[in-house]
């Protein structure tokens, strides 16, 4: 690869219990139909998505536990980790146990962002709301309702802000080095 595509490359990782969204909201980033059919992510997903100047390349975390502790190699390198959860209270407990495993293996200048997904369900299904999610994983959280093409252009947006933050930092260690 060239020095100028390095420089725009970015690794982005999607971890979390099992049909929370993480898949789901890879095919909304990626812009592929969404089903309604779980199919669970076996291993993981590696999926390339050109956006704006970067190149992100998108690793899905299957949630399952043996999957996961596998993956901690892979979480490697990491610029930004979405935890993606469904809003429920026992899912989001357990998601705060994913940050604190997860943090052993991602950089400390590595952005942490929980994405309080199935905000269609919160009111009808008992799920948590956003600024609830937040107060109990302490990261900044983000709600989505990622079967919702809408809710394609929010998601860009979140991202585009952590990526000038990434681009900005890198700059930084440039000029450190």
């Amino acid at each position: 690869m060239l020095r100028s595509e390095l420089d725009r490359l970015c690794k982005v990782s999607l971890i979390g219990q099992p049909a929370v969204g993480k898949t789901t909201m890879l095919k909304l980033l990626s812009q592929n139909v969404i089903d309604r059919i779980y199919l669970p992510t076996h291993g993981l997903d590696l999926k390339t998505v050109k956006f704006d100047k970067y190149i992100l390349k998108i690793w899905d975390f299957g949630g399952q536990g043996a999957y996961f502790k596998c993956s901690r190699d892979h979480l490697l390198g990491s610029d930004l980790l979405f935890v993606v959860t469904d809003s429920s209270p026992r899912n989001v407990l357990n998601s705060r146990e994913l940050i604190n495993y997860a943090t052993h293996f991602i950089g400390k200048d590595c952005p942490i962002v929980a994405i309080a997904n199935k905000q269609d369900l919160v009111k009808k299904d008992g799920r948590m709301t956003p600024d609830r999610v937040e107060d109990l994983l302490q990261v900044k959280t983000i709600g989505l309702t990622a079967i919702d093409p809408e809710e394609r252009m929010r998601l860009v947006e979140i991202i585009r802000k952590e990526l000038n933050h990434i681009a900005i930092r890198r700059r930084l260690k440039e000029v450190e080095l």
